[in-house]
C-alpha cells in the first residue's frame, strides 16, 4: 500500500459551488461530540412558536426536558396525497393529476425515441436522409 506524502492535504468543497468555494481542508472545522450536545435552557421564562407573549412560559428547573420538548418542532409524518397534485404558487396551470402526469412522461419518452429499438431509429434515420 502506498503511503502519503508528509505535505498532502485534502481538498474539500464550501457552499454552492465554484472555483472560490475549493480550499485546504482543515480537520479542525469538523464538530466534537461535545459541540451536538443539546443544551438546556436556564432563564426563568423561555419561547415556543414564532414569537409574542402567547408563546412565552415559565420554566421549571426541575424539569428543564420539559422546556426543551417544548421548544422542538417535530412534526408528525404526513400520509401521502390522493388525488391530484397542487404544486406552485396556485392556479390551474399548477394542478397535475395522474392522467396528465402519464401522459407528459409518455410524450417526453416518445420525443426522446425512448420507445423505440435501434432498428425503429435506424429507418427513421434511412427515412431522413432520403426525404433531402
Amino acid at each position: 500500500m502506498a503511503t502519503r506524502p508528509a505535505d498532502y492535504q485534502r481538498v474539500a468543497s464550501h457552499g454552492r459551488g465554484g472555483a472560490g468555494n475549493i480550499a485546504k481542508d482543515d480537520p479542525t472545522n469538523y464538530p466534537k461530540p461535545e459541540d451536538l450536545v443539546t443544551p438546556t435552557l436556564k432563564c426563568d421564562t423561555y419561547t415556543t412558536g414564532r414569537g409574542g407573549t402567547g408563546n412565552m412560559a415559565r420554566n421549571d428547573p426541575q424539569h428543564p426536558e420539559l422546556a426543551r420538548a417544548a421548544q422542538d418542532v417535530d412534526t408528525t409524518p404526513q400520509p401521502e396525497v390522493q388525488g391530484p397534485k397542487h404544486y406552485g404558487r396556485g392556479g390551474a396551470a399548477n394542478v397535475i393529476g395522474e392522467e396528465a402526469k402519464r401522459n407528459s412522461e409518455d410524450a417526453k419518452r416518445e420525443d426522446q425515441g425512448a420507445g423505440k429499438g435501434l432498428l425503429g431509429k435506424g429507418k427513421d434515420l434511412l427515412n431522413k436522409l432520403g426525404k433531402k
